[in-house]
């Protein structure tokens, strides 16, 4: 069940990734877009990364905060369609393809990083340490690894279902407990401060890990 979940997941991401932003509509019941919004009010200063871009729903919504962030992605067919999405509003950050194990960054140029709904990679110890190089003291990863569908008819009841059997609930129970030791250890080895949020919403709860690596000096924070 699990080679054939990654690699369902490797086929969205790739081959079809024409298809991702239908499929996240219909699994989130029309959530998906809400659910990853939720990063923002977590992201400090104004150098900002997000990792694994997608088809580039967050970039619009962190350019219509203010934010001019760089996008990253190892997927060439995300990339196209990203880019295609945003020019149709006009805008065009910097994309960039790689692979988060290798950032081509340069040390402390970031003062966040963000991500929603992320593979594995997000805990691998690889993908933390170049994460903890590339954020200045103080900044921070923000990430939304899952979201809890709250089953108020059968529609979501059968979201919730779904999300279930793929993974993207199963870091939390509905009390906030049971997160996986490993994202946790793997965060805290470089010398992350990691704390997990909840935030309500109103047919979900949305689950956000914010890691903040130490803060030598706060006026260098956004600079």
């Amino acid at each position: 069940m699990r080679f054939l979940l990654r690699l369902a997941f490797r086929l969205l991401y790739n081959e079809f990734a024409f298809t991702y932003d239908l499929v996240s509509w219909a699994v989130s019941v029309g959530q998906w877009r809400q659910w990853q919004r939720q990063v923002i009010p977590f992201i400090v200063g104004e150098r900002v990364l997000e990792v694994a871009h997608g088809t580039g729903d967050l970039q619009i919504d962190l350019a219509a905060a203010g934010y001019k962030p760089i996008a990253l992605d190892l997927s060439a067919n995300m990339g196209r369609i990203a880019k295609r999405k945003l020019a149709r509003l006009k805008l065009s950050p910097p994309f960039v393809r790689g692979a988060v194990q290798a950032l081509p960054f340069s040390a402390g140029q970031f003062t966040a990083l963000v991500s929603t709904f992320p593979a594995d990679f997000i805990a691998h110890p690889q993908t933390v340490s170049e994460f903890y190089r590339v954020l200045a003291h103080g900044g921070r990863v923000v990430f939304v690894p899952a979201a809890t569908i709250l089953p108020a008819h059968i529609f979501d009841r059968l979201a919730k279902w779904l999300f279930d059997v793929t993974g993207q609930s199963a870091f939390p129970r509905a009390d906030g407990t049971g997160w996986p030791p490993k994202l946790i250890e793997a965060y805290r080895r470089p010398g992350f401060e990691i704390r997990i949020e909840s935030v309500k919403l109103l047919r979900s709860v949305v689950w956000v890990v914010v890691a903040q690596k130490p803060n030598l000096d706060e006026s260098k924070i956004g600079a």
